[in-house]
């Protein structure tokens, strides 16, 4: 699970920011929390903002962070850095970007590193063990100081364009802390529905087990049935994986629906309304997230999407039933229909702002301080009306809009 995120001079987020996904104290929706041990974890959080406030740019620092780990040297090396992220880099000061997460085993870690102009000048890795982080490795530069068995290991001339959590994972790929952490990354997903591009490959993608797990078929229908209820099967063309990778990879889906009286015809897939079609190829995304208790971050959820729809996928990783992996949902939108406190927690609720200056931050509803007259000084209240209130202004991190006059003159 993840409980922290934190980032720095990433874009338009120039300070500090926390993306806290630790439950508070908060007696609401206790069934929104996944209870671990002694702590409790949010399992959805929901980030609101004006277009171009920052709210993409949280989940692109996490996806950033992700490739930098995964991606291979040489891979790297042929990708150079998109300049675009080092925004607020003019004095020299470096991107940071470091998780807390809770791994598998049940340890719990803190790893992060800061990079500048595509250099690595700083990494780290601790174990908390009884409410203190321990040191694994801590990086300067080009030297690593390694500590195993209260000895430490140093390692010079590490490349500077290459993360040390990606090399020693590779040099000893029985170190179980390591293992832990790069898993971790491997597992979580970040969908950036915002780019046409992206969002093209998932829609271009399916997963063969549709043709040789009966087991995972028959889930996938039964899950676009709880949302499209004329839909009766599927139909893959050809019928077995090895006919399709006969046919290059080519697969022609229809989705079996039910018409007047009783009678089955199939639909081209690609005549199905853009929300089926959305969550059709989502599909293997929610139940990874859900099964293996990984994290998803999703950048414009709800796009294309009816409010209960985008509802019915935050109630999915709420139930505990649906939700036994203790999965969590990290995702971007503009749906106010759904931002009240029948649905939410006000710790899983989040906005980004953009100042003045250009500059971004993120803060949590509960932690919010009202400024209006009444109730100056006072945090929002959980019987408060959400929706009414963001949109009037009353939470900040909405578009300010000026007056627009046409001029018919020729």
């Amino acid at each position: 699970m993840l409980i922290r995120f934190n980032f720095k001079n990433f874009k338009s987020f120039k300070n500090e920011n926390c993306l806290d996904m630790e439950a508070t104290s908060l007696k609401e929706h206790e069934y929104n929390v996944a209870k671990i041990d002694n702590d409790e974890y949010l399992k959805v959080s929901a980030i609101y903002g004006a277009n171009a406030s920052g709210k993409t740019n949280v989940l692109q620092a996490f996806g950033y962070m992700q490739n930098r780990i995964l991606k291979t040297d040489d891979s790297r090396k042929n990708t150079p850095m998109d300049e675009n992220v080092f925004t607020y880099m003019i004095n020299d000061d470096p991107i940071s970007l470091e998780v807390e997460i809770l791994a598998k085993n049940g340890k719990i870690y803190k790893y992060g590193f800061e990079v500048l102009k595509d250099n690595i000048i700083s990494e780290w890795l601790f174990e908390k063990r009884v409410n203190k982080f321990y040191t694994i490795f801590e990086r300067e530069n080009n030297i690593v100081s390694l500590k195993n068995n209260n000895k430490t290991t140093e390692y010079a001339n590490i490349d500077s364009r290459t993360l040390f959590l990606n090399i020693f994972s590779k040099i000893d790929s029985n170190n179980e802390d390591f293992n832990n952490v790069v898993t971790w990354f491997i597992n979580a997903n970040y969908l950036d529905l915002g780019n046409p591009l992206f969002e093209n490959n998932i829609n271009n993608r399916i997963s063969l087990k549709i043709l040789s797990d009966e087991k995972y078929k028959n889930e996938l229908i039964r899950f676009i049935k709880t949302f499209e209820s004329g839909i009766e099967g599927i139909k893959i063309t050809p019928d077995s994986v090895e006919a399709v990778k006969n046919n290059n990879g080519v697969v022609k889906i229809e989705l079996i629906h039910k018409g007047e009286n009783g009678e089955l015809k199939a639909l081209p897939f690609y005549l199905e309304s853009n929300g089926t079609r959305k969550m059709f190829h989502l599909f293997d995304f929610f139940m990874d997230a859900l099964k293996n208790g990984m994290v998803l971050f999703v950048d414009e959820l709800d796009a294309k999407l009816h409010p209960l729809l985008t509802r019915y996928i935050i109630n999915l990783f709420h139930n505990s039933d649906t939700n036994k992996g203790n999965g969590q949902l990290i995702y971007s939108t503009h749906d106010t229909v759904n931002l009240n406190k029948e649905t939410f927690r006000r710790d899983e609720i989040w906005f980004a702002e953009k100042d003045k200056d250009g500059i971004s931050e993120i803060y949590a509803l509960s932690d919010y301080i009202l400024e209006d007259d009444k109730n100056a000084g006072k945090k929002v209240r959980n019987d408060a009306t959400y929706n009414k209130d963001y949109l009037t202004g009353r939470y900040g991190a909405i578009p300010v809009l000026e007056e627009f006059d046409i001029d018919y003159e020729e």
